[in-house]
């Protein structure tokens, strides 16, 4: 053979050669390869800590490869980017939270569609989120907040996990109505936020990262953003009953790019499902103060696409301008 058809004859076997792994990945039973699944939030709190066992047991249920890769900013838009517009093969996940799917969008130019550029697999739990301060803060209720607010206008220095969050809209929401002026600082996670408050650089903060800190004695609950008392949390008020203009209840859970193949879906579905029962999952969303809760695929996409639809109806009556 000539040295110019052998050059093309190698050149017409190299294409499969580098195409071969995608194809038999491709071929294989899905999965097959590692899979990443992206943190809008930084290391150390409780949708990482979830989120981490999860890729744990996910790796031994699979065997293979399950990361975590954790990309906090941009009010926690840029997880749900990075996975929006990837390969739509189901080894690209992201963790849920509200705020990129609910909130975010009513203040930001995002790269993504919330309605057509994800499929949501399903919550694991549902989150409530309390204002607390640390244990040896003198202010001791709700009502302490609301009368230092008063006194001492633009003096009460206050953070939920990330800027724009349904958390930091409730509570200022509330503030709104009452006529206080606060500080809101903002942060890249809620164990950012609850580290900066230990170091007395904030003087309470609204995030679901209290479990831990609150079983140790270390931290006081003052309020709770739902619609109604909270199971663990029946003597401090409600955001519902206190009647400000905004309350929630939101969850945490798992999403991939739309368009992943069915099976995708079956394989995370019942790894769910399957993780719903394991003891050291269900202590470990109790140490949060989580309500394990399974709501899976077009319910869960429903459910957020709700919560969002609910808050642009009322955010004209918020008076909520970050």
């Amino acid at each position: 053979m000539k040295r110019r058809g052998l050059l093309a004859y190698s050149a017409s076997l190299a294409v499969p050669l580098v195409a071969a792994p995608a194809i038999v990945r491709a071929q294989k039973p899905y999965p097959n390869a590692p899979i990443t699944i992206v943190v809008g939030l930084s290391p150390g709190g409780s949708t990482d800590a979830t989120i981490r066992f999860m890729a744990k047991e996910a790796s031994e249920q699979f065997g293979v490869q399950v990361i975590v890769e954790n990309r906090p900013g941009g009010a926690q838009t840029i997880a749900p980017a990075r996975v929006a517009h990837g390969p739509r093969d189901g080894y690209t996940l992201v963790a849920v939270t509200y705020t990129p799917y609910t909130t975010a969008p009513f203040f930001q130019t995002l790269p993504y569609d919330v309605d057509k550029d994800f499929t949501f697999i399903g919550q694991y739990a549902t989150v409530l989120y309390p204002n607390y301060v640390m244990s040896e803060s003198p202010l001791k209720t709700w009502d302490d907040v609301l009368a230092f607010a008063k006194s001492k206008p633009e003096a009460l220095k206050w953070a939920s996990a990330t800027p724009l969050s349904p958390q930091q809209a409730a509570n200022e929401a509330a503030f709104r109505m009452l006529g206080l002026k606060t500080i809101f600082v903002p942060f890249k996670g809620g164990a950012e936020a609850l580290t900066s408050m230990m170091g007395g650089h904030v003087d309470m903060i609204v995030t679901a990262d209290f479990g831990p800190m609150l079983a140790a004695g270390r931290v006081r609950l003052l309020s709770e953003l739902g619609p109604t008392r909270a199971q663990g949390m029946e003597s401090i008020p409600c955001f519902g009953e206190l009647k400000y203009p905004y309350n929630l209840r939101t969850g945490y859970g798992l999403a991939g790019p739309s368009g992943m193949p069915p099976e995708v879906m079956q394989v995370w579905t019942q790894f769910l499902q399957k993780l719903s029962g394991n003891a050291e999952w269900r202590k470990l969303l109790d140490s949060f103060n989580f309500i394990p809760e399974l709501v899976l695929g077009e319910k869960f996409r429903n459910q957020i696409l709700a919560s969002r639809d609910e808050f642009g109806k009322i955010l004209p009556t918020l008076n909520f301008k970050p």
